[in-house]
């Protein structure tokens, strides 16, 4: 939880300057969401009757759901966005933490150095978030179809959390690899070989905050289709999508900065601008 904690400490401390690289693809990952799978599961888990189909799962999960050609596009435009979104703010973060300048001179010119490596490590992480998806809702819909309802729910429940283990897991083993190649300029390969030996002594502590996090993100999620005025509910997502792509990239740098044993600037007082 440490590198959590310090990225949470990181972004409510610089938040003015890294927010416009997160909060244009949140939005249209917030407009993709489909409302009213996530609804539905809701309802039958607090014990309304609700017919539940397989589709109401994938939906509910995936990024590039096909609740309506809307939301796929929303979700590929978010995705789009991400990739110049992301390789801009790990340029910032990354001069921020190297030699203490929050200021965006420069970080443009590092887009192109940026750009194709965040471009493969996102189609990465796309490939294997919408895979995940597929099997947990295929895992947790056939549970679902267990006729002893109490078993139907632990077994639901257990099998979700264990798929999260999953991918946590799968994403940790790589989680380093875009600083890596930014940072070393190694080739991808050398870069992801590097960065899995800087991951490996501490991985564990930081799939923990990963999990503990990814599954709070979630809560609020439904919390805002739950609860939040339909009026406000897209502003709402989009806050909470917001935080989630700023804490994912902020905590991968921190956590590179510390574990390749480079001084971070940003943290002395005479390198702070």
């Amino acid at each position: 939880m440490k590198y959590t904690l310090q990225s949470i400490k990181y972004i409510l401390k610089n938040f003015w300057y890294i927010v416009p690289f997160a909060v244009l693809p949140a939005a249209f990952f917030a407009y993709s969401m489909d409302e009213v799978s996530i609804r539905c599961l809701m309802q039958t888990v607090f014990g309304e009757e609700t017919e539940l189909h397989f589709h109401h799962f994938f939906n509910a999960i995936s990024v590039l759901n096909f609740a309506s050609w809307q939301n796929v596009l929303s979700g590929a435009l978010g995705v789009a966005l991400l990739v110049p979104c992301v390789a801009l703010l790990m340029a910032l973060l990354e001069k921020h933490m190297r030699i203490g300048k929050r200021t965006f001179n420069g970080i443009f010119s590092k887009l192109n150095d940026n750009l194709l490596s965040t471009i493969g490590y996102a189609v990465l992480l796309l490939i294997v978030y919408e895979l995940w998806a597929l099997l947990t809702s295929t895992l947790v819909f056939c549970a679902f179809q267990i006729p002893v309802l109490a078993l139907a729910y632990t077994l639901a429940v257990l099998v979700f959390l264990a798929m999260h283990v999953v991918l946590i897991y799968i994403v940790g083993t790589i989680y380093l690899w875009l600083p890596c190649m930014q940072i070393t300029g190694f080739r991808a390969l050398e870069a992801l070989h590097y960065s899995y030996q800087l991951m490996s002594p501490v991985k564990w502590h930081i799939l923990t905050g990963q999990i503990v996090g990814l599954l709070s993100m979630e809560v609020l999620l439904c919390v805002c289709v739950l609860f939040v005025p339909s009026s406000i509910t897209f502003l709402g997502l989009t806050v909470v999508f917001t935080f989630l792509v700023l804490l994912f990239c902020v905590r991968m740098q921190i956590a590179y900065f510390d574990r390749d044993h480079i001084e971070r600037a940003d943290l002395n007082k005479y390198g702070r601008f």
